[in-house]
């Protein structure tokens, strides 16, 4: 796919703001949204009229079903999380360590992450994406296509329409997630509800993919990850 160097990065923008939690301000900014898409023109036309009929459909359902859906798939259920690291980190020390080095690269630039959400939230990578150039934008995005691709395709295995996000996303990358992984994080959690007890041992697993060689120093995921992330920050919820 040729990509003109001097667009705007809006494509990745949109996708992580309808990755948020629905709101009335995103039902209503839909129809632009959707028109912006089409004229930058970074997918497939196939992709653009599947993300076509998804924003349409979320600027006309019911706000608060719109909301109990989203809850019920990215809050209640751990391996769909919109939280890049836990699925590298799971819940233990290592994630905490990563991002705090991630916080550091926003500080770096003066920038201060006030949201409700950790530094890996996934719209909140898309929006730095957005920021740099789309060489930079697609390498960068690579870093993290093994945890996209698997959390697609467990939204699949729930006919969930968000799955065209990622799918959205495996194409805008500049590489292919690894399949052998992607089979075996899948064959361990293939994103299925879960009830109370379950979700609670859920979130205490590396519940994506496994990583035997964890030391002292982190994750090698997360690591290779965040050597991707250049000199640029998020500026979504994030203020100087």
């Amino acid at each position: 796919m040729t990509m003109d160097q001097h667009m705007n990065g809006y494509t990745l923008k949109i996708i992580g703001a309808l990755m948020t939690y629905p709101t009335a301000e995103l039902q209503q900014a839909a129809s632009e949204m959707a028109e912006i898409l089409k004229q930058e023109s970074w997918l497939s036309g196939k992709i653009l009229k599947e993300l076509e009929s998804f924003i349409a459909d979320i600027a006309v359902q019911d706000l608060l079903d719109l909301q109990e859906n989203y809850v019920s798939l990215f809050d209640r259920t751990p391996s769909l999380s919109l939280h890049l690291f836990e699925h590298v980190h799971g819940d233990s020390r290592d994630r905490g360590q990563a991002l705090v080095e991630l916080d550091m690269l926003y500080r770096e630039i003066g920038l201060e992450n006030i949201s409700e959400h950790t530094p890996d939230f996934l719209p909140l990578f898309l929006e730095y994406l957005s920021q740099i150039s789309l060489n930079q934008a697609r390498h960068n995005l690579d870093g993290a296509i093994d945890v996209i691709a698997v959390v697609g395709e467990r939204l699949k295995k729930r006919s969930s329409p968000y799955a065209v996000l990622f799918e959205s996303l495996k194409e805008a990358a500049s590489s292919k997630p690894d399949e052998k992984k992607l089979a075996a994080a899948l064959k361990a959690h293939d994103g299925t509800p879960l009830s109370q007890d379950e979700m609670d041992e859920a979130w205490e697993e590396q519940f994506a993919f496994d990583n035997p060689d964890v030391g002292q120093s982190g994750c090698p995921k997360a690591q290779d990850m965040l050597a991707r992330i250049n000199e640029d920050l998020p500026k979504t919820e994030a203020r100087k």
